[in-house]
Parts: structure tokens; C-alpha cells; sequence
């Protein structure tokens, strides 16, 4: 059962998380990942569940691990142990989200710091409000990288820029990291959530299963060869052949309509 740490809102097919711990600008707790934990294999599973939002509350996405030391139970709740584990246990979580074959989107005001940002860098799609800052904090607090970051960050920025990033620890407001390619689109705060809510919906919306295969041999080219690609494709529109929703499309362009797609 998720906790009041973390809010969940369905709406139309589209799953809206938020971490819900303003008063510590939602530094992740235990309760957090075992609740993203949950949430995250809920999506995966629930065919009504076709796109998920994730942001934060109380203007900030997150400042990272709560590092306070409140409880015992270690970083994820789980009792005490060697950081290895609690690491893998994260890196876990963040791997589903990165893995979900959903669309998903990061909404991003205010910080998002170290192993959050490596949540927000696994979403597929990135919208920032003009007073979003990202950072690699590690570095300033002794650590090396987590998250997923080491993976993503320089796929999204590049090599040289991701060094950047990590060997200084500096924030990146948010017009530069969308120069950069670290998100999609930059609008103002008091825009942010209704324009990350109708991205929401047009994905929550769309031809599900088209989607999960697009974002799938998307993922997958920085490791396939061209041959591989094409061979991917073919595969790929075999299956959408075999939807409701390609049917769907294609009566809606000869009938010069948009199309009402079910994921089916």
C-alpha cells in the first residue's frame, strides 16, 4: 500500500505520481522507493495504466536521498546493510522506470538533485519549469555517481558535458539543460504541470502497444547495428499489424477523422 509520502492520481489512463514530502523538498525516504517500488510494477501490469508523470510537491522534484539518518532501516527500509546492496536496490527501482514499456514523463520545478535526477533522466520525456536546476551532486559529497546516471547522462548530454556535470557538481539551470538535450522543453512554472498534464494525456491516449515498441528499439539503438535496426522494425510493425489500434488508425485516415486508439 503506498504511503502519504508519495501521491498517486489516476486520470484517464494516465498515472500521476508525485513525491509528496515538501518540507523536505522530497528528499527520498525509504517510504518513497518502496512506494515507486510498487507504483512502478502497478503500471507495469495494468493495462488501464497506459502513461506515467512523475514530479514533486511543494515546487522542488526532489534534492535527492534523504540522508538525515531518521529510522533504521537503511536508505530503502529494509534493515541495515552494506551500501552495495541498498545501491543495487535502488538502481532496481530506477531500472524499471526506465524499462516500463509505458511512455512516461518527468515534470520538473525547483531541484532535482543526485539519485533524483537519475529518476528524471529515466523518464522519456522531460518538461521543466524556467526555475528547474539539475545537479550531479555526488561529487561534493565524496560519492561517485548512482541513479542510473552513469548510463544516462552522457547518452543525454554527451561525454564531455556529462564530465562536466559530475566532476564539478554544479547546478544546471534549466534553459541550459535544455540547450544541453537534458530536457525536452522548458516553460514557465506556473505552466508546468497543465502542460506536462495534456503531454500526459496524448500519450495516455495513443496506440499504446505502438508506443512500448517505438521506445523500445529507440532504447535499444545505441547498442544495435543498422542491420539489427531494420530487422527490429520489421518485427516491431509485424506486431502493431496486429492491434486493435493500427486498425483503428487506419480507419480513422480513410474516414478523415482522428483516431480513438484503446490500447488495444
Amino acid at each position: 500500500m503506498v504511503s502519504d509520502k508519495t501521491v498517486v492520481d489516476r486520470d484517464g489512463g494516465l498515472v500521476v505520481v508525485t513525491l509528496n514530502r515538501p518540507e523536505k523538498k522530497n528528499a527520498l525516504n525509504a517510504e518513497n522507493w518502496n512506494d515507486l517500488d510498487e507504483i512502478f510494477t502497478e503500471v507495469e501490469l495494468n493495462p488501464d495504466d497506459r502513461a506515467l508523470l512523475l514530479t514533486g510537491a511543494g515546487g522542488n522534484f526532489s534534492s535527492g536521498a534523504d540522508l538525515s539518518g531518521e529510522g533504521s532501516g537503511g536508505l530503502t527500509g529494509r534493515g541495515l546493510q552494506l551500501i552495495v546492496h541498498e545501491m543495487r536496490i535502488v538502481g532496481q527501482i530506477i531500472s524499471r522506470l526506465q524499462r516500463l514499456p509505458k511512455p512516461t514523463i518527468a515534470a520538473v520545478d525547483g531541484h532535482a538533485v543526485g539519485v533524483a535526477l537519475g529518476l528524471v533522466m529515466a523518464c522519456d520525456l522531460v518538461l521543466a519549469s524556467d526555475r528547474a536546476r539539475f545537479t550531479e551532486v555526488f561529487v561534493k559529497r565524496g560519492l561517485a555517481l548512482d541513479g542510473g546516471a552513469s548510463w544516462t547522462l552522457p547518452r543525454q548530454v554527451g561525454l564531455r558535458r556529462a564530465k562536466q556535470m559530475t566532476f564539478f557538481g554544479d547546478a544546471l539551470d534549466a534553459a541550459t539543460a535544455c540547450e544541453w538535450g537534458l530536457v525536452n522543453e522548458v516553460v514557465p512554472a506556473d505552466e508546468l504541470l497543465d502542460t506536462a498534464m495534456a503531454w500526459g494525456h496524448r500519450l495516455a491516449t495513443g496506440p499504446t502497444t505502438s508506443i512500448s515498441l517505438i521506445k523500445r528499439m529507440l532504447d535499444s539503438s545505441f547498442s544495435s547495428s543498422f542491420d539489427e535496426a531494420i530487422e527490429g522494425e520489421a518485427r516491431a510493425q509485424h506486431i502493431a499489424y496486429t492491434t486493435a489500434d493500427m486498425a483503428e488508425g487506419i480507419r480513422a485516415f480513410l474516414e478523415r477523422r482522428e483516431p480513438k486508439f484503446t490500447g488495444r
